[in-house]
């Protein structure tokens, strides 16, 4: 999968947000039907699982959306369908800012029913709150804090309702890695102009990652992740193990070259 958070509150605050340019509207990507009509759920869903695992995002959640209009309350559908839909928007090209918010919009709607349609899955809330630290960079000021804060209780619940997400807990660390190190100029307009940003971390961010190395000790970004926090608190001397490891495992998703090529750059900065 994509990387899992990227940049959750990086408040611009004065900064006007980006000319959003056109582009195709998301359901003419994620809503025609990826191969010939069926009419098996089962079918749609085994086609979206397939094309996700060739990392075709818009053709997955195609098929997702599909088995969801057979059956709209078809829980496994609809998150998937959310995931396949972030994952799609990440893979937009940086200058359709457009495409990439209204994609992440309906992501993050497709989540929100899965959870309607099954509270107790941990699934559509893990989904949620990633499609939500996306939409966070495409808001601005007080909308990004809701945001955040948001994001926080969506992970929260997944690691409630599921222990063993590794990677809801690599969302936690994320939240409070981001919100620690925000700069002081940022927190004090933060505070001035919106009552300020929930609180966060390092200590926090670290023992998340740890977590997750403890569930799923062969996922790369939990060590580059937890590699970065270290270098935040000035504790560069435990960041080469935590680095080498990440380029010794084998690659699996689809960002972990862009990842191993990161954790060169940032051994190289510490010689």
């Amino acid at each position: 999968m994509k990387r899992i958070f990227a940049c959750i509150i990086c408040l611009c605050i004065c900064i006007p947000l980006f000319a959003q340019d056109a582009a195709a509207p998301v359901d003419s990507v994620a809503s025609a039907d990826p191969a010939a009509p069926v009419d098996s759920v089962a079918v749609y869903l085994a086609q979206g699982d397939q094309l996700a695992g060739q990392w075709k995002h818009a053709e997955a959640a195609a098929a997702y959306r599909a088995a969801l209009r057979l059956k709209p309350d078809c829980y496994e559908a609809a998150w998937k369908a959310g995931d396949e839909l972030t994952e799609y928007a990440d893979n937009l090209p940086a200058k359709d800012k457009a495409g990439k918010e209204a994609a992440f919009t309906e992501a993050g709607r497709l989540c929100e029913s899965a959870i309607r349609i099954n509270p107790s899955g941990w699934e559509g809330h893990f989904r949620l709150s990633v499609a939500l630290g996306r939409l966070a960079l495409f808001r601005g000021g007080k909308e990004k804090i809701n945001l955040s804060k948001r994001i926080k209780v969506q992970a929260d619940s997944a690691v409630l309702l599921n222990p063993q997400a590794d990677l809801a807990y690599h969302v936690l660390g994320r939240w409070h890695q981001n919100l620690a190190n925000l700069s002081s100029i940022l927190k004090l307009f933060a505070k001035m102009l919106y009552g300020g940003v929930p609180p966060g971390s390092n200590e926090e961010a670290v023992a998340m990652f740890k977590k997750a190395i403890e569930i799923n000790p062969n996922h790369i970004e939990h060590y580059l992740e937890l590699a970065r926090t270290y270098k935040f608190m000035g504790k560069e001397e435990l960041m080469p193990e935590l680095l080498d490891k990440v380029l010794l495992l084998p690659n699996v998703e689809e960002d972990d070259p862009a990842f191993k090529k990161e954790a060169e750059e940032m051994l190289k900065d510490l010689d």
